[in-house]
């Protein structure tokens, strides 16, 4: 996978364990083509990456955001080990999931399987186009979709939701 990645897309990845201001971690995001599609009217860019925090902990190897904090949770295990195209990316996500937060939109609606939550599909929507942009083939980004929690089909139907997301135009201010 591409790991030689543009200056807004490189995350610091020095930090210890605890809670940190977003930009700590990702200092030039709004350089980024991604930032455009992360950003809303009604919660633009720059004031979401102000107020957004990451708390770096141990005890796992992904990230998620805690609605309670609210916070990105990133195990530092993943923090330290992923792959840095990877990590960018499920930043970007996880800060869009900050966003839907901000405007009210419920992020673990269990009334719907995961990969068909909108604010899943618009979070991996996010990193999909910004990782097609950044060079990543289509197998890349099976891998990229690809959880624990989820089976071979589950994972082609979450790819066939970004992709109709992206296709049906969804704004770049959602």
């Amino acid at each position: 996978m591409k790991t030689d990645l543009p200056e807004y897309a490189q995350v610091v990845r020095d930090l210890p364990c605890g809670l940190h201001p977003y930009r700590h971690l990702l200092p030039r995001l709004e350089e980024s083509p991604v930032a455009r599609r992360i950003g809303s009217t009604s919660t633009p860019l720059a004031s979401l990456i102000d107020g957004a925090r990451v708390l770096i902990k141990s005890g796992g190897d992904y990230c998620f955001v805690d609605v309670q904090i609210p916070a990105i949770v990133l195990f530092v295990e993943y923090y330290e080990r992923a792959n840095p195209l990877d990590l960018y990316l499920d930043l970007a996500h996880e800060l869009t999931h900050l966003r839907q937060l901000a405007e009210g939109k419920e992020l673990w609606d269990r009334s719907l399987h995961y990969v068909d939550r909108p604010t899943e599909i618009e979070g991996y929507a996010v990193a999909v186009e910004e990782g097609l942009r950044l060079g990543m083939n289509e197998a890349q980004i099976l891998q990229h979709l690809s959880n624990p929690w989820l089976n071979e089909s589950e994972v082609a139907r979450l790819r066939k939701n970004v992709e109709r997301f992206l296709r049906d135009g969804a704004s770049s201010s959602p």
